[in-house]
Order: C-alpha cells, then sequence, then structure tokens
C-alpha cells in the first residue's frame, strides 16, 4: 500500500540530546526537543536527524515515523523505546497507523492526534487537552506580529482555555516603562488571554516562562474559532525567539 505523508504544522527547537530522524519527540523545561518518553505525550515527529543543540525540525499531521514492532493498519499508536512507534496498550495515544510496519525498524505513515486527557485514556470522560504551540522568528526591535493563527478548535469540539505561556528561548533588550510588549492571544477581537512585558515586568530569561493572564469569561471557545496571536512592541523592545503555548480542554458539542 502506498502512504503519502502530509505535515501539517512544522516548527523547529534547539535539540536537547542526539535525536534519530523519524522519531516521536516532545519538549523538556528549557525548552528543547527531546525524544518522547515510552507511554507519554508528543509534539511531533523528527524530520531530520539532529545533535544534541543542533536545530530540530518537527512536524505533525500524516508523517512517517520508525516502528518499535510489528503494527497493523488502523491500530492506535502510542510512544515506545527511542521515540519510536508501537501498538497503544497502556500509554497515550498519539495517533493512528495508516500503513502497517511487519517489524522493528520499518516506517508507518500516522495521522498523529494531539489531544488526549490527562490520565492516558484519550476521552473516556469525555472531555480531552489539546496542546498548541507556536515558535515565532527571531523579531527585530519594534516588529509586531499581528494576528498570527494558532490553532483552529476542531468542529464537533468546544474548548476552554486552560493555560497561556510565553517560552523565552534567548534574551531581550530595550523593554521599558514606554517601549513595553503586548501579547494578546484573542479569537476576532475577542482577547482571552494577555501580558505586558515592561520596566516592571521582564521578559523570561532563556528557557523560563511567564503566564498570560486568562480573561474570566472569554475563555470558552465554540467549534470553529480562530484562535489568533498579536505581539505589539515599543520602538526599542528586541524580543528573541520564543514560543506561545495553549492548552485547551476539548469537550465534545452535545
Amino acid at each position: 500500500m502506498n502512504a503519502y505523508e502530509i505535515p501539517n504544522l512544522r516548527f523547529s527547537l534547539p535539540a536537547g540530546e542526539d535525536i534519530a530522524r523519524r522519531r516521536f519527540v516532545n519538549v523538556n523545561s528549557s525548552s528543547e526537543g527531546v525524544l518522547a518518553t515510552a507511554g507519554g505525550s508528543a509534539i511531533g515527529v523528527s524530520m531530520n536527524q539532529a545533535a544534541d543543540g543542533e536545530v530540530l525540525e518537527i512536524a505533525d499531521g500524516i508523517v512517517m515515523v520508525e516502528a518499535g514492532a510489528q503494527i497493523v493498519a488502523g491500530a492506535d499508536v502510542e510512544v515506545g523505546t527511542d521515540g519510536k512507534a508501537i501498538t497503544k496498550t497502556t500509554g497515550v495515544g498519539v495517533g493512528v497507523a495508516i500503513t502497517g510496519a511487519g517489524a522493528s525498524g520499518q516506517f508507518i505513515a500516522c495521522k498523529l492526534v494531539s489531544v488526549s486527557n490527562a490520565n492516558g485514556t484519550d476521552g473516556t470522560d469525555g472531555a480531552m487537552t489539546q496542546t498548541i504551540l507556536y515558535t515565532s522568528s527571531d523579531l527585530a526591535a519594534g516588529a509586531d506580529i499581528t494576528d498570527a493563527t494558532l490553532a483552529v478548535v476542531p468542529a464537533g469540539y468546544n474548548a476552554d482555555v486552560l493555560s497561556a505561556q510565553v517560552i523565552s528561548n534567548g534574551s531581550a533588550a530595550g523593554i521599558d516603562a514606554g517601549n513595553t510588549s503586548v501579547f494578546a492571544a484573542k479569537v476576532g477581537t475577542t482577547q482571552f488571554a494577555g501580558v505586558t512585558f515592561d520596566a516592571v515586568n521582564a521578559f523570561p530569561a532563556s528557557g523560563a516562562a511567564e503566564e498570560l493572564t486568562l480573561i474570566a469569561g472569554a475563555t470558552d471557545l465554540s467549534a470553529g474559532s480562530v484562535i489568533l496571536l498579536s505581539v505589539t512592541n515599543g520602538a526599542t523592545a528586541d524580543l528573541p525567539v520564543f514560543m506561545v503555548q495553549l492548552v485547551l480542554s476539548l469537550t465534545p458539542v452535545a
């Protein structure tokens, strides 16, 4: 059977260890890409081989991933040893095998899923969580981001925003009382989370995170809602590469 790779979101992180191509990966507390833990969650699949400290390219969607054992097409998949794909048993379901593998070392086409609830049972309680990661470019001083699309709430689900964070990958400069950096996460013109960095509230240091304040009454999002990010910087506010992470709780529409 032929399989076609159709990556969806593509992004990059510094590798936190040596990582082979076509393995499930996750992110560590230093905002580095690392091999996903067996049975745990994954943010995507490594698209290149990267040594510790090199740029790791990551993608989700329909991607090829190395199997760690025999897998039958149509089976739910979880992370096995060394980030390889295995048939789901007690771990978090991270995807569905579109093509099968006869043995370890072969490759399968896998449709990644970004939803799983906290206990890894994939929505048996009716609610699931979805983690969204957006990686910025290295903005020049005074450069803004206007309504960048982060995600869309899936059809058939309503979403509640559980948390929002800015994660720094470098050092900011030029932020002060007159040159602020204002982050706003919103749907249309309705803001549901935000934070302002200024002389009092410093932009986080490299590897650190800052919570966006959730706005009461605005965090309930309906199916089809397009989530946007805007960052408005003063003339001297110079931001490094950063990530914005959103965690949503998805509930099926009744």
